[in-house]
């Protein structure tokens, strides 16, 4: 069935899963997958609004502050910056386990130092914090066997890249060979599977432990160390990471915390941060650190307070202590999703990268929640094997870093090591992959001389042409978020000498945008529907004994009642996706099992296809190609990567749990806005890094701490992934 170009599949292709708006969200949560399709368009919200009444193709003339004001960031503006405690960079990481000490030949830190130090905040932020970040955190004698191992290389002059050494995680999705048994992707059908080996100690191996292409990447070939698996929502379905599968069984609400409130507390009592002397400062905190104060506060009767006020919050029992904090309101706030734990685990710090994957916005909505950068390249750049599936189509492999810097180290080091091609077809092991470009690297980089942020260049955007696109001007969109897209774009112009071009609705349609976020879910829940059907109990999945259970049980049990009437097999594979799968798992399997049958097929499927490839072409019409950089001699309308806001709502609140358990529940369904802005990039493959970006807050337009960040969303055509770190590294040049 052919559909035409001016048909109007979105009200099939949302009315498939009946969503209802929740009054519990806001504005733009509030839009359901049903009101996405309603979304208007409105020019009051352009980024440029805020600054002139009209909006010409070519922006060049606007009324705005110096560049030096932008810089410094202190025109008309409160003391609206965010507070957190320094990161420690992969950069600068690199360059201390590199130099030696004066008069000695032992180096400023060691990696087992330092994942010694990873380790500390790793168990604080579980134990102390409650973060809930790590699915499973490696024995310390494990971590840091493989940092001696890094030490002697680094020690002989011979580090296999920048990573050597780093403390890193990955998702618990993806395979990770003999540091951990299988990956269960947040789910119980995986968690309790049959014939399961045992974690591999110390120097075993295991023949047939199986091991990711990335995971051997980062660990084998760049040396990194690994610290931990990190938590997520149950096989990526979620953008809250409250979807865990492994609790759901055990009737305990257990979802990943942002770390940002606490953060900014702990910031508050640790000392300033010496400008000349960051070096000492990190060191003097690795030295000091251990597990119960790994952030070297000296004043720890002020620690063990914020540790009450966290307790207070994340206990399912209060005692005498409700009254101390009954009129504050709840910092226990969502890190985004679906990769919860890496951003959390990234953004408290015990991981300097974290490896992880990105469908709709896995990587980028947790970024920009958790004040880190997040990171999705091309699809097909890196190997997906040794990856747990959701949306084949849509599954990116990427990470979550501290920093632009340490993302485009991490990148660098991921895509081409020593110069040679790094997914060739020796070592890729994914017939989808593919090589977009091909980048040249040496250990000898200036990160390990000078941040790249310090570099002498004034203009260095100077012939990049960054497009606005009117069609991603959302009503819903909150002023704050607006207004920091706009400040966004003119410091990339006025600092960095980019060209800022509008992108105009006769280019990229906004009814392609609208209809994106619902095209995207029929098509992932249909691709999930397929892949998640190897799950059954016969050849993979967990084993509930149904062959020791009587139909005596089966009607005991309302849940079980509909087994009664069938076949051993049958009550073995329903039973098993019953108690394996979570609510919200278990909802997208059955829409996409109705948008793949026979007599939704047409009518849901191939009209959401449709759209993907409307808005892939729309979005790749716009971007310049390498022809045209060249011959200097391109359609004034077309740009070299184009900006947007990464999420159009701050971090949701997440509620505490009540005396009997309960908490206030959350419209999953509604929560499918939080990534309006992330899929229509995914859907056409393009690479994307989302970069924090300080909030200007002007008198009388004050905001909490949460919202002092808003992440902001650089992508570009295919392949352009050096162009789009460039421009981020200038975005996040504003301090």
């Amino acid at each position: 069935m052919m559909l035409s170009s001016n048909a109007r599949p979105h009200r099939r292709i949302t009315r498939l899963l009946h969503i209802r708006k929740s009054p519990s969200f806001s504005r733009i949560t509030r839009c359901s997958l049903v009101g996405i399709g309603d979304i208007s368009v409105s020019s009051s919200y352009h980024p440029y609004s805020l600054l002139t009444p009209s909006l010409s193709n070519n922006v060049t003339n606007i009324a705005l502050p110096s560049a030096h004001q932008i810089r410094t960031h202190h025109y008309n503006t409160k003391s609206s910056k965010l507070h957190l405690p320094p990161r420690l960079t992969i950069a600068r990481a690199s360059r201390l386990l590199r130099t030696p000490k004066k008069n000695s030949n032992e180096k400023m830190l060691t990696s087992e130092q330092l994942c010694q130090h990873s380790h500390n905040l790793a168990t604080f932020g579980e134990d102390s914090l409650q973060l809930n970040a790590y699915a499973k955190l490696l024995p310390l004698d494990q971590i840091l066997e493989q940092a001696r191992v890094s030490d002697e290389r680094l020690k002989s002059g011979n580090p296999k890249s920048l990573l050597d050494g780093i403390p890193v995680t990955i998702k618990a999705n993806i395979a990770v060979g003999k540091w951990w048994e299988m990956p269960n992707a947040g789910s119980a059908i995986l968690t309790h599977s049959r014939n399961v080996p045992h974690t591999i100690k110390g120097n075993d191996t295991a023949e047939g432990a199986y091991e990711s292409d990335i995971a051997r990447k980062l660990l084998k070939d760049c040396g990194a160390v690994l610290i931990g698996i990190t938590n997520m929502d149950e096989f990526g379905m979620g953008s809250l990471g409250i979807n865990n599968g492994l609790h759901s069984s055990q009737e305990k609400y257990s979802p990943t915390y942002n770390p940002i409130p606490w953060m900014h507390r702990l910031s508050l009592l640790l000392p300033v941060q010496p400008i000349d002397g960051i070096d000492e400062y990190f060191l003097r905190q690795i030295q000091k650190s251990t597990i119960d104060n790994p952030h070297a506060v000296d004043d720890t009767g002020a620690l063990d307070d914020l540790l009450d006020e966290v307790r207070y919050w994340t206990t399912s029992t209060r005692g005498d202590e409700t009254t101390k904090y009954s009129n504050q309101s709840s910092p226990l706030l969502s890190p985004g999703g679906s990769s919860s734990g890496a951003a959390a685990a990234t953004s408290h710090g015990s991981s300097l990268l974290s490896i992880g994957t990105d469908t709709g916005g896995s990587l980028r909505l947790p970024s920009a929640w958790t004040s880190t950068v997040g990171f999705k390249p091309s699809y097909g750049t890196w190997s997906r094997y040794g990856v747990v599936s959701y949306a084949s189509s849509l599954d990116t492999v990427g990470f979550v870093a501290g920093s632009t810097e340490c993302a485009e180290i991490a990148w660098r080091c991921l895509d081409n090591y020593k110069g040679t091609t790094g997914w060739n077809a020796t070592q890729c092991r994914d017939p989808t992959a593919r090589i977009y470009h091909a980048i040249t690297t040496s250990e000898d980089r200036s990160y390990l001389q000078q941040s790249s942020s310090d570099s002498t260049d004034t203009k260095p955007l100077q012939s990049v042409r960054i497009g606005i696109p009117t069609a991603f001007s959302l009503e819903e969109s909150p002023p704050l978020i607006s207004q920091t897209w706009s400040e966004g774009a003119n410091l990339l112009q006025f600092v960095g000498g980019a060209t800022l071009v509008s992108i105009p609705e006769t280019k990229v349609s906004s009814q392609w945008v609208k209809l994106s976020c619902a095209a995207y879910y029929v098509l992932a829940c249909a691709e999930a529907s397929s892949n998640l059907s190897r799950y059954d109990g016969v050849r993979f999945g967990m084993d509930i004994g149904m062959t020791s259970m009587s139909d005596a049980d089966f009607d005991a049990d309302n849940n079980l009642e509909s087994l009664s009437n069938m076949t051993v097999l049958e009550k073995q594979i329903s039973a098993t996706r019953s108690f394996g799968f979570g609510d919200e798992v278990q909802r997208r399997v059955l829409a996409g099992t109705s948008v793949l049958s026979s007599d939704r097929f047409h009518t849901h499927y191939e009209a959401a296809a449709l759209v993907r490839a409307k808005l892939s072409r729309s979005l790749e019409g716009v971007f310049r190609s390498e022809s045209d950089t060249e011959a200097m001699e391109c359609d004034e309308g077309k740009v070299d990567v184009i900006l947007i806001p990464t999420a159009l709502s701050f971090p949701c609140t997440l509620k505490p749990k009540n005396g009997d358990g309960a908490v206030s529940e959350i419209d999953s369904t509604a929560a499918f806005a939080n990534d309006v802005m992330t899929i229509p990039i995914s859907l056409g493959g393009f690479p994307s890094v989302s970069v924090p970006f300080q909030v200007s807050t002007s008198e009388g337009n004050d905001c909490d701490d949460v919202r002092k960040v808003v992440g902001l969303q650089v992508f570009g055509a295919r392949g352009s992934e050096a162009t789009i770190f460039k421009v981020a590294q200038a975005l996040s040049s504003r301090r």
